[in-house]
């Protein structure tokens, strides 16, 4: 429910002689950032309803920074319950509080994660579905809070569940919708098992509790909800209508299959108990799909909840709470085959790009980044102690990092066994890959079956063609294809240069295991044309170049970044391959970009030296680009942040292309740097 932040200035008048009197000395607490929170005449939180004034301190190694214009009050379900509260913070106006690479907003969380002997579990869970490929996952900044000059312990700073750029980033409604696609989107839902509760709320036919996140209970009008319930209630009929499984009649149209895929696996990799009982999902404009996510609440995740017992070798379809939830829905797309191929087809391609292996040095990371601050929480709130429905209890921190990642390294071997059973026993009923109907108005990704990775350039010549770890970020793997007659060029999106196979005749036939190129397009050149032959199912092509008649190929069927592409022979036996064949997807639509134009000329430059690999910005007036930048790597891991006003030393980087990114007033900007 949205509430207003009462008036602070009469509390600003009144009360500012309040703080001073505290003479706090703000410090870190450990080397994690430290929040301060002092209430208006130190009154406690007592409401999940009702804001308290409250100023707040920000303290990191660049200072302290003072906001003093916000409210904060309490939040969760069962988690408000228990010592350890978690809360929520509403800033008069919105701050960039976790930094440019988030989100703008008013709200923020404090999670406790008090269930949560690692304090981890939900920050693991983001990193998974960053992983795989969700649009949004909630921050994870550690820190260690003090509420009214009283340690409260380790807490997540993290983002608010809410329609907003950089968060469900979707079309709002917040006029009175009146005819055309307006009333279509967005819309933000959560099958939540404690819905009744929430201002606006529906039940599907059979039963499913929705709440209505987006349009906000204030503006919302009854047409709205009548319109997103009916529509779900499409989905719902078609679900268990006697052709659920067909591809046009049954309810396929209605689910984004990206998202889908990714949330349920992340339901099933995390031990979710909960994934089933709270699901968020949301509604484009103009865009009959359900698109499923973000993930949250992870706390009693991994194998962390006595009420269920060991998941190790379980299905979260089976023993997850939401039975009159989700759960009957996804429990109904397990009967078909579509679905199930699905599920054991994506987490083949996660294994192949090492999802265990990240997740591990994920946590290994992240526990050496909290050890100082974790020490000090449990010597608050007793590690050795049951706070919740936790199953196993630890003497040590390590020990309970060390059940964290044991769980997940059988989890993932059981679910390997499991999901590639359940494909082999229910066999494929998919229809055949249909012959290619190409869509101008958008780019495309090729997507290798074999291994997931995406068609790229590589980073160290420019023109060579390699397969790369799937990167939203990159436009080197964002391509334009055009009609040329009955072939197409496939042209790539930054440098504008198009497929060229450069095999050369031997005799009478072409030579196999040639790298394929990179050249200026030109339509009338057959090296340049290309076939799209549809093979089994699943979306998934041979791409054979017209001239040569031989195949696009993943070398040695590698899922090392870099890897080369050659062509090579096409034929009956080889086009089975998985490293001949290749799903084309749709991607970005033509026209949308992630920089930003701030409508005027810079007044300031980014230099980078290859010799030394030192970065900096240069300006006559720092003040208009001051604060923090970031560097991503291909993977979209954050591998550095710097002070703007400071130089960033990248000669520990490896080879390849990074994204630099930082603000211009409010103007994302982004460029890419390649460290050779």
């Amino acid at each position: 429910m949205k509430r207003k932040i009462l008036s602070l200035s009469l509390f600003l008048m009144l009360f500012s002689c309040t703080f001073q009197l505290q003479a706090q000395e703000y410090v870190q607490q450990t080397d994690l950032p430290t929040i301060y929170i002092e209430t208006e005449g130190g009154r406690p939180i007592v409401s999940k309803e009702d804001y308290v004034d409250a100023v707040l301190h920000y303290v990191d190694s660049n200072g302290v920074k003072t906001y003093d214009a916000l409210g904060v009050r309490g939040r969760g379900n069962s988690t408000w319950n228990l010592d350890k509260k978690p809360y929520r913070i509403k800033f008069a106006e919105k701050q960039e509080f976790m930094g440019p690479e988030r989100a703008k907003a008013k709200s923020w969380t404090l999670l406790a994660n008090f269930a949560d002997k690692t304090l981890l579990r939900n920050a693991v869970a983001a990193c998974i579905g960053d992983f795989a490929g969700q649009p949004f996952t909630a921050g994870a900044q550690f820190v260690d809070l003090i509420l009214n000059g009283t340690y409260l312990g380790n807490y997540q700073l993290s983002d608010q569940m809410e329609v907003r750029k950089k968060r469900v980033d979707i079309d709002e409604q917040d006029e009175i919708p009146t005819e055309g696609a307006n009333i279509t989107g967005g819309y933000f839902l959560e099958v939540d098992g404690f819905g009744a509760a929430e201002p606006v709320h529906y039940k599907t036919k059979r039963n499913v509790l929705v709440t209505v996140k987006s349009p906000d209970e204030e503006v919302i009008i009854p047409r709205q909800i009548e319109y997103i319930k009916n529509h779900m209630q499409l989905f719902e009929d078609a679900l268990f209508s006697s052709d659920f499984a067909d591809p046009e009649k049954g309810y396929r149209p209605y689910v984004d299959s990206l998202t889908l895929a990714s949330w349920y696996i992340s339901t099933e990799l995390t031990g979710n108990v909960d994934g089933f009982w709270s699901t968020y999902m949301y509604k484009k404009k103009d865009d009959q799909k359900f698109y499923w996510g973000p993930l949250w609440d992870y706390d009693i995740a991994f194998n962390n909840c006595n009420r269920v017992g060991d998941v190790s070798e379980s299905l979260m379809i089976n023993k997850g709470f939401g039975g009159d939830l989700t759960q009957k829905w996804v429990l109904q797309m397990w009967k078909d085959p579509w679905f199930v191929q699905l599920i054991n087809r994506t987490w083949k391609e996660y294994l192949a790009r090492g999802i265990e292996e990240h997740v591990m040095d994920y946590i290994d990371s992240m526990s050496v980044v909290i050890d100082r601050s974790q020490a000090m929480n449990f010597q608050k709130w007793p590690i050795d102690r049951r706070d919740y429905n936790e199953i196993v209890l630890f003497s040590t921190y390590q020990e309970g990092v060390d059940y964290l990642k044991s769980f997940l390294h059988t989890h993932c071997a059981y679910l390997t066994n499991t999901f590639a059973k359940a494909a082999e026993e229910m066999g494929s009923m998919e229809e055949p890959t249909p012959e290619f109907t190409l869509d101008t108005g958008f780019y495309y990704r090729l997507f290798n079956k074999g291994t997931g990775n995406a068609i790229d350039v590589l980073d160290s010549e420019g023109d060579k063609v390699c397969t790369w770890s799937p990167a939203r970020e990159r436009e080197t793997q964002q391509w334009e294809i055009l009609a040329v007659g009955e072939y197409y060029q496939i042209i790539n999106r930054e440098s504008g240069l198009a497929l060229y196979d450069c095999a050369v005749k031997e005799g009478e036939i072409y030579k196999t295991g040639t790298q394929v190129e990179l050249r200026k397009p030109r339509s009338s050149q057959h090296r340049q044309q290309w076939s799209f032959v549809p093979v089994n199912t699943g979306n998934t092509y041979i791409l054979v170049n017209r001239l040569t008649q031989l195949a696009i190929n993943n070398a040695g069927g590698s899922a090392e970044n870099g890897n080369s592409v050659l062509s090579w022979t096409n034929d009956s036996e080889n086009s089975l391959k998985d490293t001949r064949q290749w799903r084309i997807e749709k991607d970005e639509a033509k026209g949308e970009t992630s920089v930003e134009s701030s409508g005027r000329e810079s007044q300031y430059w980014v230099l980078y030296n290859p010799d030394t690999k030192q970065l900096h910005f240069e300006s006559n007036d720092m003040k208009q680009i001051d604060g923090h930048a970031s560097i991503y790597a291909a993977n979209g891991e954050c591998v550095m942040q710097f002070r703007i006003s400071q130089t960033a030393d990248l000669s520990s980087f490896r080879k390849g292309i990074y994204i630099l990114t930082w603000m211009e007033e409010e103007t994302k900007r982004t460029v890419k740097v390649a460290i050779k």
